[in-house]
């Protein structure tokens, strides 16, 4: 892993209340990258909460990353000369469902991934009922395939989807399995797109607790599902390292239509409000 990809990560880890955005195509890829985005997010929305896109889509959208991270800037010398600053973005993949996808190359430019855990919870996973240790082999086995089939090693996610229709492994049994394979961190995020939320499901002091956890050991907490931007003053209050969003940048809030320049701008705005702001308004 390059220095420069390390440094960001790092830079990533000491920040709090970031923003990650999911982009389909290459043309969301550049609006996205020019807000000043931590963390470009890669999936097919359509093909659901983790959807894996096409391999072409991949390599056009980390195209238009690779350009973004490393761009050319004049020097302040008297020189004039031009030299070249690590933009310090970050790239992650979705991979989709454990159990639907097979591993793959991923190319070069590629950060962090990370794959679903639906239907991987107890009595789902491999058929074998009130087996915590199924679902644990399949993933680890997934990313020793996935690393060995692109020649290098990766920062890995852990999904905890908070949603009962998933039938994955609950938050706890994730995060366990991410301090022990001592992962990159925790995403918690919704499988269904409708429905309940988050803070709906767990409870302020299960959530602080999970982010104290993770950053006891050096990991982070990101948190996805339907976050709205009316959700930000109390969301920031949890200051997760990342808030993931797709449908709240988009058209109409639909995450199957095109990121919105406006919502995108405006999400961006209310992120960066100091908490004091947010809660007087």
């Amino acid at each position: 892993m390059c220095s420069g990809v390390a440094s960001s990560w790092n830079q990533l880890l000491l920040r709090r209340n970031q923003l990650l955005v999911s982009v389909r195509n290459a043309e969301e890829a550049r609006l996205v990258v020019n807000t000043g985005v931590t963390v470009l997010d890669v999936k097919d929305p359509a093909r659901g909460a983790l959807g894996r896109a096409d391999e072409s889509v991949w390599r056009e959208i980390l195209a238009v990353a690779g350009k973004q991270r490393v761009e050319p800037v004049v020097s302040e010398k008297s020189s004039g000369s031009v030299i070249r600053v690590d933009s310090g973005l970050v790239v992650s993949l979705a991979l989709g469902e454990l159990l639907e996808v097979e591993p793959c190359a991923i190319p070069e430019g590629v950060d962090v991934l990370k794959v679903g855990l639906a239907q991987c919870g107890r009595q789902q996973c491999s058929g074998q009922q009130g087996s915590d240790e199924a679902w644990i082999r399949k993933w680890l086995q997934f990313r020793e395939q996935t690393e060995a089939l692109s020649k290098r090693s990766f920062r890995w996610m852990a999904v905890a989807y908070f949603d009962s229709s998933a039938q994955a492994p609950d938050l706890e049994e994730v995060k366990r399995f991410a301090i022990q394979q001592q992962l990159a961190g925790v995403l918690i995020d919704s499988y269904q797109k409708a429905g309940q939320t988050m803070t709906d499901v767990y409870s302020w002091e299960r959530l602080s607790s999970c982010r104290d956890e993770l950053v006891a050991v050096g990991m982070l907490l990101a948190i996805a599902g339907q976050i709205r931007v009316e959700m930000l003053p109390i969301l920031k209050r949890l200051e997760p390292h990342l808030m993931a969003v797709r449908s709240a940048v988009c058209e109409l809030g639909d995450r199957n239509r095109s990121v919105s320049p406006e919502a995108l701008e405006q999400f961006c705005a209310e992120l960066s409000q100091p908490l004091d702001v947010m809660t007087q308004e």
